[in-house]
């Protein structure tokens, strides 16, 4: 079985005591982490997917990812090398679906590279103090694996539709210069686990991987009790979950791969480790994929 792997990684985490950075200030710092962790040039890029949902003035049209591209200066001459870059836009689950749509174009030969990339702010002047989400970045960059041992596993994502109004958010345009409301509806941890609790079994069955041999289970990190029930949801101990909730708030979109990185970072993952990375959203949807490092 051919893979797609995670050559490299940047993010631009939640930040305290620094002046407010915007939704692509976070974006393009995170995508020039992961160019320059990278041993591939910024032209060798020639797809680069936007995820995030919340986003300065709340922009829906250009395409955010336009704006990045030309931040990042990948391919923007009139003359040489075509980068796509798009919008794709699926809530939390959005950066776990665009890494699926880069690895089917990796796995086609379309590409050779390809970026996924997601940022978080809530740019009003006055949030709204139920806004839960810190802003933040991440950016992947994705090649082929070079191992047939080593990489992702079938992405698989479950969407439960009669809990669709659980989760959802808007722009109040009532208010000048819109204000942006998240709605969270009783319930909706449990509907996530429900989700999960299907998504998560069958990327590890279509792997070919057993509970037991996951080393880590790599969740957004919604909150400390929906990370305390999903083991039992799951089917796991509990010490193979990743709670990093103590440190890391929930993000959103960038959620999973900030709590990746720190814990390759920490050691708690390295070469041979079998991940199961999962991801949470409106729908209500959930992601879930195997990683073998």
């Amino acid at each position: 079985m051919r893979r797609c792997r995670i050559e490299s990684l940047g993010t631009s985490p939640p930040r305290r005591g620094f002046r407010r950075w915007s939704a692509l200030r976070h974006a393009t710092v995170a995508g020039e982490r992961c160019l320059a962790a990278s041993r591939y040039r910024k032209e060798d890029v020639r797809v680069l997917v936007n995820a995030g949902v919340h986003r300065d003035g709340h922009v829906c049209e250009p395409a955010i990812a336009a704006y990045l591209q030309h931040a990042l200066g990948i391919n923007v001459e009139f003359h040489g090398r075509r980068t796509l870059s798009f919008d794709l836009l699926n809530g939390g689950v959005g950066m776990l679906n665009a890494a699926h749509v880069v690895a089917s174009l990796l796995l086609a030969g379309e590409v050779h590279a390809g970026m996924v990339v997601a940022s978080e702010v809530n740019a009003d002047r006055r949030p709204d103090p139920s806004y839960p989400y810190a802003p933040s970045g991440a950016a992947l960059l994705l090649d082929l694996s070079p191992s047939a041992e080593r990489g992702f596993g079938p992405f698989v994502f479950e969407t439960r539709e009669d809990h669709a109004g659980l989760c959802a958010s808007a722009v109040d345009l009532t208010v000048q210069h819109g204000l942006l409301r998240v709605t969270r509806g009783e319930g909706l941890e449990e509907a996530f686990l429900q989700a999960l609790a299907a998504a998560g079994p069958r990327a590890l069955e279509r792997d070919g991987l057993r509970r037991e041999e996951v080393d880590l289970v790599v969740p957004p990190q919604v909150s400390p009790s929906f990370l305390s029930r999903l083991p039992s949801a799951l089917g796991v101990p509990k010490e193979k979950v990743l709670d990093l909730t103590s440190e890391l708030p929930d993000t959103l979109t960038t959620s999973t791969v900030l709590a990746f990185e720190r814990a390759r970072a920490s050691g708690r993952v390295g070469p041979g480790s079998k991940v199961l990375f999962l991801a949470v959203g409106s729908g209500v949807t959930a992601g879930a994929v195997t990683y073998r490092l």
